[in-house]
């Protein structure tokens, strides 16, 4: 067991909540340690290789409605990050692709070189911390790995999927008021089965190279070629719906491939030949109850902050405003102790 240096503010959690989090904090002159389970940065920014080819199974797109967040994804464009992907998708019918709505931003080389590249600049991010339990005294926080290494902060900022952020501080007794404990508990999450297939031969997915129908057990079909992520290879990615995923969600993962491909096989022609087929499940894929405000500060905690994409408005733009609100809240009190 080790017992790692105190630092101003530990945040779980490396989606992009918690890394604009950390970004606001670090340019206010606080020491900011981000730690995440998974082997890299992203959360569901998430962009898997196969073969020679890249397809993103989890965020697909991300969209602007807010003057602040839209100065970001300028910067971001202006740095060749991220691009327009389209205007809009085909639902499957003879209807073309929609030509006028909100741009639908992709990132070069797939969704998660963007947190990648704001992990980038900060300056202490672990991945494949595996964490078992979260405490706090009047001394601050301490946050215990499943190799028994303790990490120790003065404020604390989580930002994965409520349920599990609970779980971590053991349902959140010790440590929540109990109306700020009763909101938290009602914010619950869509599943999601996400088949990705690599494959040879014609696809035809509508230009910009993926449909979208919101009301059938597969809600998205996107070539990841035509998107421009994965030039070498033809990777398709295949998202069920929160239905659909939850009926199928422990049945054998090659009956769920065989069932997404049913509905894949629409987009090609006979001769195509599967090389490979990955399944992804994920069990917080987007949030369906939303707390209103960006951001919680505890109420007898004011120390600990919760965000994330289940704060505020969902999706990538909600979950990037959600974490430059818990950044800017945890500055503000920080700066009163």
């Amino acid at each position: 067991m080790s017992v790692n240096a105190m630092v101003d503010v530990i945040v779980v959690g490396a989606g992009i909540s918690g890394l604009m989090s950390a970004r606001i904090l670090e340019d206010a002159g606080y020491s900011v340690l981000v730690l995440d389970k998974g082997r890299n940065v992203g959360g569901r920014m998430a962009t898997r290789r196969i073969g020679p080819g890249f397809a993103d199974h989890g965020t697909q797109f991300f969209t602007v409605r807010n003057d602040a967040f839209q100065q970001y994804v300028d910067q971001w464009m202006d740095e060749n990050i991220v691009y327009v992907w389209s205007m809009g998708f085909s639902d499957g019918s003879l209807a073309p692709e929609p030509k006028e709505g909100h741009p639908r931003y992709a990132v070069r080389g797939g969704m998660n070189a963007l947190p990648k590249y704001l992990a980038s600049q900060l300056k202490n991010v672990k991945t494949g911390i595996h964490l078992v339990s979260v405490t706090g005294d009047d001394q601050g926080w301490i946050v215990q790995d499943d190799n028994g290494d303790l990490y120790t902060s003065k404020a604390l900022i989580m930002t994965p999927p409520v349920p599990q952020s609970l779980d971590l501080m053991d349902a959140g007794a010790t440590f929540l008021h109990e109306k700020d404990f009763e909101s938290l508990s009602k914010i619950t999450y869509a599943m999601c089965l996400c088949g990705l297939f690599w494959v040879e031969g014609r696809v035809t997915l509508p230009q910009p190279g993926a449909v979208q129908r919101r009301n059938s057990n597969v809600i998205w079909v996107a070539d990841n070629r035509q998107k421009g992520i994965s030039p070498e290879a033809t990777l398709l990615t295949v998202q069920a719906g929160e239905q659909y995923s939850r009926q199928m969600w422990n049945a054998p993962n090659d009956r769920v491939l065989n069932a997404l491909k049913t509905d894949l096989m629409l987009y090609m022609d006979n001769a195509v030949q599967i090389k490979d087929a990955q399944l992804k499940k994920w069990r917080y894929s987007r949030p369906l109850v939303i707390y209103p405000e960006y951001c919680m500060v505890a109420e007898y905690t004011p120390t600990l902050i919760f965000a994330g994409d289940a704060f505020g408005e969902g999706r990538v733009e909600g979950a990037t405003r959600s974490g430059l609100e818990a950044g800017k809240r945890m500055v503000e009190l920080l700066s009163k102790s």
